[in-house]
């Protein structure tokens, strides 16, 4: 669940708004001329328990009990605003929240547990003593509700938490612990197929914009436009009316503001990350300058492979930060594994990244990747490049573990990429639901364990 803190200044025209009042007064013109009227009858509901409205997608779960519910929207307005009347006017005396639910949640949804979750809200905002009324919608793919209530209390004070966004956050995750709710947290993690409309242009526009930021090859700006205009995304800056430039994504007829697709994607934060890209990459690829020869000697001499390199990942993919030691791992061939949760998930799935030397590519599978080999060239490569203490047998890619006593826990099968060993698979087997680093952690904390109760090995 997830809370938005939307301000206004009309009572009226708010409650107007959660009330669906101008597609009513549509609908109502259809059927008083004998045309059949479109009841919008959403999956969600199909219209059943709402006999009152048209319209079919919206329902008052909630209220205080001063709102005179049965006497109509102008009513119902006039009573929210009466605390209002009784000082000074303020700015945006409206109070306008929504209440967005995981789509996973909707199948335990009421509207029961909706009105406890939203009353919860409001308590633990502090946003008490005023009128106030809940209404449901069903227009999206999601459940949610909106809430209207006054900014001045019935003693005149003045509820300024709905300007605290930072308690608006740690509210919603102490009820989300609390009522066992989903947040998403990444609009990646959205399955696009269960929306519609806008919404839905909008989840799969973030995906699309994503997918052409993990390109390798996209390490500046221009490369990075050039390749969404390819893939149909336009990109343009606005200078607005207090003179700063304005970033927008568009596909189609539709465009967004950058942050309502996803911060990360502001020109500046994107250029900074190209920026670490390129010097990674260019660290990658920088070798030693040799000694020039003549031209006669050069042209007796067999010509070199080119080296391969691997170009780093970046370093947040789909969501999941990459740290250095896994970025190493990759960039030595090896695969890496990270958990993600699956839209409506709560429990990270693990996923495989490795570098295909074929394709020269990286790919993510959620299969373990047991055909996953590394070219005998690039294994002779990164041996040359050790230095002469460690060992250069094998792939030449030997991870230093720590000793318990005097028998060292093996890692084989965890970093070179060979086959897990039978003891962890049946230990992984036994423990479903971890990532395969918390898997592979709690595994060696425990074989540690063990070796302190046994002593070493003689």
């Amino acid at each position: 669940m997830i809370a938005y803190i939307i301000g206004g200044s009309g009572f009226g025209g708010c409650v107007d708004y959660v009330t669906r009042r101008k597609l009513e007064e549509k609908l109502y013109k259809e059927q008083s001329k004998g045309q059949k009227a479109d009841e919008r009858k959403y999956e969600s509901n199909k219209g059943e328990d709402i006999i009152d409205h048209l319209s079919k997608d919206w329902k008052l779960i909630s209220s205080s009990g001063d709102i005179r519910i049965y006497e109509g929207r102008k009513a119902m307005a006039d009573d929210i605003a009466r605390p209002s009347r009784q000082r000074k006017p303020i700015k945006d005396p409206v109070g306008h929240i929504s209440l967005d639910f995981h789509p996973g949640d909707a199948p335990k949804m009421t509207d029961e547990l909706m009105t406890e979750v939203a009353q919860d809200y409001m308590r633990q905002m502090g946003l008490t003593n005023t009128p106030y009324i809940v209404v449901r919608h069903y227009d999206k793919a999601h459940p949610h509700c909106h809430i209207v209530f006054s900014r001045v209390d019935y003693d005149g004070k003045i509820l300024t938490q709905t300007t605290n966004f930072k308690k608006n956050e740690r509210v919603c995750k102490a009820l989300n612990l609390k009522h066992r709710l989903m947040q998403s947290k990444s609009k990646l993690n959205t399955d696009v197929s269960k929306l519609r409309g806008k919404e839905k242009v909008r989840y799969q526009l973030v995906h699309d914009i994503a997918r052409v930021y993990l390109t390798p090859s996209v390490t500046d700006w221009n490369s990075y436009v050039d390749l969404l205009r390819r893939n149909g995304i336009s990109v343009k800056e606005k200078i607005g009316k207090s003179g700063r430039v304005n970033l927008y994504y568009g596909v189609g007829k539709q465009e967004f503001w950058y942050k309502k697709l996803d911060p990360f994607f502001s020109r500046e934060n994107l250029e900074l990350k190209f920026k670490v890209r390129r010097e990674k990459q260019q660290a990658a690829t920088a070798q030693p300058h040799a000694s020039p020869q003549p031209q006669q000697q050069r042209q007796s001499q067999p010509k070199q492979p080119e080296p391969i390199v691997i170009p780093p990942l970046p370093d947040v993919v789909c969501g999941v930060k990459i740290d250095r030691l896994r970025q190493q791992a990759y960039q030595e061939g090896k695969f890496i594994s990270i958990g993600i949760c699956d839209p409506g998930g709560v429990i990270p799935i693990n996923h495989w990244i490795w570098y295909d030397f074929d394709k020269r590519e990286p790919v993510m599978s959620r299969t373990y990747p047991y055909d996953h080999k590394i070219p005998e060239a690039f294994q002779r490569q990164l041996a040359a490049k050790q230095s002469p203490g460690l060992s250069s047998q094998g792939a030449g890619i030997t991870l230093s573990t720590p000793s318990f006593g005097s028998a060292p826990i093996q890692d084989e099968g965890f970093t070179q990429g060979a086959a897990l060993s039978d003891d962890f698979k049946l230990w992984l087997s036994r423990h479903p639901g971890l990532t395969f680093d918390e898997a592979l952690h709690r595994y060696r904390e425990e074989q540690k364990a063990k070796q302190r109760r046994t002593g070493p090995k003689l």
